[in-house]
């Protein structure tokens, strides 16, 4: 199995390619994030699971199903009516829980044919998850979030080693360091200085116990400082050890879930630079050449290609009808709420019109393939032919680029390379349907090059600009321990200064704590929103590397350049370790209190009962109720990020701040609790998360190797301007553990095997949540139609096996035979 989001208000038509969301089947498997809709920040507007009304789909007894529960009356559930019904927004708001469906009883099952009795299951209407769900304990291990797919249990499982690595690094190293540091005396010692003539006696450190239990206490003790550089080179060496394993781990987890479910990735490949613009059948040619010429000498089945479109057209339309949505909330506000008059009924038929422009456009893509991008998903018979398709046809970066240059075609194409009209395709394999953005898959190569070169000018200017904030008023605050310092020396320093330094800079530290959580994430955000991105992982991992390395760069490099490399105040008033210890506390402290006050949900909460309290007057689409209903959405990336740079933080001052490592860890245990709480109470996921994210994570939280060796070395050279031996041996051999391929030395020391069955692609696609062409914009309408109707033949097949032992059972006969009574 294989596996962007911003709480923005979701726009109020996206629905008008595909059936509407009361046609969806409930889903038998789970609330797997595959049937989850994805909201405005993380998917096209346009293939969320929400639809209106669609006049020219026929009626099912399905559809009237979902429709008598989603809705009073059996009226067909419409996205956009005002005002809105919270009733049906509430029943949204409970199927969107981070909660599993039901399991079947199995004690009501048919004997022998194990075949469950139908009950009646209460959906919600515009999106058919099941409203009455099992609740996960909050005691649970986090594998009961498999249903999700692996992506979450992955981060949980993350976390887990993340807190392992940091108390070995305790046991190993840390705990001497700090016996040391406050069995110290250095700062206790005075120094004779002459001032004004007269000759003090003067402590060599200011008193603080961020300063006695700092490597600043035992600077006279160079025989502890060797020790802990030894100890520092034994600890490292582990943490390669654990982080070798903690890949295993991972694969593992991924593995075990995969084996568990079936998703449409298990059968699909990715299928790129096809030649458009060809009058012909797509879907036709494309199934003939895979079966026929994709694996020499073997049988390839295909069994579904979904092609992808260029929907801006589209999407312009959609914005065209959001303003005449807004348009209409004027109109019924300005006629004293008359949802009847003449002017909002005029702007209802405008509204409508849009509605039938957008979805017959739709039609006409699918019909004569315009608006093909040259991108399709193409499914297989079982998994077996997807892995032979994918080994046999495979492709590099290199030949990827000489393609771009060359406008699709490939010189030097080969007879082994599947080509159409002299164009390689480049077949890889697919992410999970809810995982691709099908709103920037499309996105020419030229343009999202573009796109990424100005997000990251963009990112870097703003950055540049956040830093030289912070270093300004932090280089002032050093200025202040500074001057503080000097009058220390003549004794003219007063407690009341010193009280006014310390808050002072406690409030910068703060100040650069809350910066990072709150401000720096808002801008990362829109920031890689731009990039146009084709799939949410490759969104999380861009998200990640920004703003990990925003975080770590405001909270650990400005105090380097500030108090160390300009004003050389490493142990004094207002210094390096005093700010830095500062920020450790804080760093371990108020994430895990933010996350529990959760201030996110506190505001929503507000806002919620504020616009219920309105009634009628509220003035939201239905679509716009259901939002405000769910819960918050939550966002890996950012959770990622903070740990990231906690850990970074961590291994690169841990030498001189051993506090650091105890406050690290227990903060990040703390946030586990918190957050796994979160996401279980007070959270909608969306996302839809591969195990790419968390090998990208790790390649990441590797350079902790690289952080610890630079840390001890500068560390060195700040105290005693020198660098040791033992300090170069250890960056070499960081530098080169960053540089190994560590996946694949991981994969050698500690393969995992897939037990995993192939089943056809008939048998599997029964259990799936969604596919391809049921989130494809364009396709979705005929697809979930289709897929409708191949359940409602199981249905009535399985009412007829029901109905045949409920009479063997009660009678002892089954139509005209009888079995002994009657």
């Amino acid at each position: 199995m294989n596996s962007h989001s911003q709480n923005n208000q979701p726009t109020n038509h996206q629905h008008f390619l595909g059936a509407p969301a009361n046609e969806f089947p409930s889903n038998s498997v789970g609330q797997s994030q595959k049937g989850q809709q994805q909201n405005k920040d993380e998917q096209s507007r346009i293939s969320q699971n929400q639809h209106p009304n669609n006049q020219e789909q026929p009626p099912n007894h399905l559809n009237q199903s979902h429709q008598q529960h989603g809705k009073h009356e059996g009226d067909h559930y419409n996205p956009l009516q005002m005002p809105c019904n919270w009733d049906i927004a509430k029943k949204h708001a409970l199927s969107r829980r981070t909660t599993r469906e039901k399991q079947k009883d199995p004690t009501k099952t048919l004997s022998g044919m194990h075949i469950p009795i139908n009950r009646q299951v209460d959906t919600c209407p515009c999106c058919g998850f099941e409203v009455d769900r099992e609740e996960i304990p909050f005691c649970s291990n986090p594998m009961a979030l498999s249903f999700l797919g692996s992506g979450f249990t992955l981060f949980y499982n993350y976390l887990k080693y993340c807190i392992l690595i940091l108390f070995i690094t305790l046991l190993t190293k840390q705990l001497y360091n700090l016996y040391t540091n406050y069995s110290g005396t250095y700062c206790s010692q005075t120094k004779r200085e002459k001032i004004e003539g007269h000759v003090v006696e003067l402590p060599f450190c200011s008193d603080s116990w961020f300063l006695k239990l700092s490597l600043a206490n035992k600077l006279d003790n160079r025989e502890a400082m060797e020790h802990v550089q030894i100890l520092n080179f034994i600890n490292i060496f582990l943490v390669m050890g654990v982080l070798l394993y903690f890949r295993k781990s991972q694969r593992q987890i991924d593995t075990d879930i995969d084996e568990e479910l079936l998703t449409p990735a298990d059968y699909t490949v990715c299928v790129k630079n096809i030649p458009t613009g060809l009058d012909l059948n797509y879907q036709w040619e494309l199934q003939h050449m895979f079966e026929t010429c994709a694996v020499a000498g073997a049988k390839i089945i295909v069994k579904k290609v979904v092609l992808v479109y260029d929907i801006e057209e589209i999407i312009d339309i959609e914005k065209e009808l959001d303003v005449l949505i807004e348009r209409k909330k004027e109109l019924i506000k300005e006629h004293n709420y008359d949802y009847h008059h003449h002017s909002v009924e005029e702007i209802d038929k405008k509204i409508e019109e849009k509605e039938h422009e957008i979805h017959h456009l739709g039609q006409s893509y699918e019909k004569e393939n315009k608006k093909f991008s040259g991108i399709a998903f193409i499914s297989f018979d079982n998994e077996d032919m997807k892995n032979s398709v994918l080994n046999e046809n495979p492709f590099t970066q290199f030949e990827r680029m000489r393609s771009y240059w060359n406008k699709g075609k490939l010189p030097g194409i080969t007879e082994k390379d599947l080509s159409w009209h002299n164009q390689k395709l480049f077949i890889e394999q697919a992410p999970e349907p809810n995982e691709v953005d099908w709103e920037f898959i499309h996105v020419k190569t030229e343009e999202k090059i573009s796109k990424r070169v100005k997000a990251w000018v963009i990112y870097i200017l703003v950055e540049s600009s956040a830093f030289y904030l912070i270093y300004l008023i932090a280089h002032r605050v050093a200025k202040y321990g500074d001057e503080a310092r000097e009058e220390e020396i003549q004794g003219k320093l007063d407690h009341d200064t010193m009280l006014k330094i310390n808050i002072l800079s406690y409030a910068i530290s703060l100040s650069i704590v809350l910066f990072n959580k709150f401000a720096v994430a808002k801008i990362v955000h829109y920031i890689v929103d731009d990039e146009k991105i084709s799939s949410k992982t490759k969104f999380q991992i861009s998200f990640v590397y920004k703003y990990a390395s925003a975080l770590f760069l405001n909270a650990a490099i400005i105090s380097f350049l500030v108090d160390i490399v300009i004003l050389k105040n490493v142990e004094g008033a207002g210094g390096f370790l005093q700010n830095e210890s500062q920020i450790f506390i804080l760093n371990a402290l108020l994430p895990p209190f933010i996350w529990c006050l959760d201030p996110w949900s506190l505001c929503k909460n507000i806002w919620r009962w504020y616009i219920i309290k309105k009634g009628e007057k509220a003035l939201l689409t239905q679509q716009e109720a259901n939002k405000l209903m769910e819960e918050p959405d939550y966002l890996s990336a950012k959770r990622y990020s903070d740990i990231m740079k906690t850990m970074w933080f961590t291994f690169l001052y841990g030498t001189a701040i051993p506090l650091g490592t105890l406050c690290s860890a227990f903060g990040i245990l703390i946030y586990y609790y918190v957050d796994y709480y979160n996401i279980l109470r007070r959270r909608t996921v969306k996302e839809s998360i591969s195990i790419q994210l968390s090998t990208e994570m790790i390649e990441m939280l590797e350079y902790i190797i690289v952080w610890s060796a630079f840390g001890e070395m500068i560390m060195t050279y700040a105290f005693f301007k020198e660098i040791s031996l033992i300090d170069v041996t250890l960056m070499v051999i960081a530098i080169i553990y960053a540089s190994l391929p560590m996946e694949d030395i991981s994969e050698k020391l500690f393969p995992v095997v897939n037990n995993e069955q192939c089943k056809p692609y008939d048998e599997g696609c029964q259990g799936f949540d969604t596919d391809y062409d049921r989130e494809n914009p364009i396709t979705r309408n005929k697809a979930i139609e289709e897929w409708n109707k191949r359940q409602q033949v199981l249905l009535n097949s399985n009412n007829k096996i029901q109905k045949y032992y409920q009479q063997q059972d009660q009678y002892g006969y089954h139509n005209d035979d009888h079995y002994g009574r009657k």
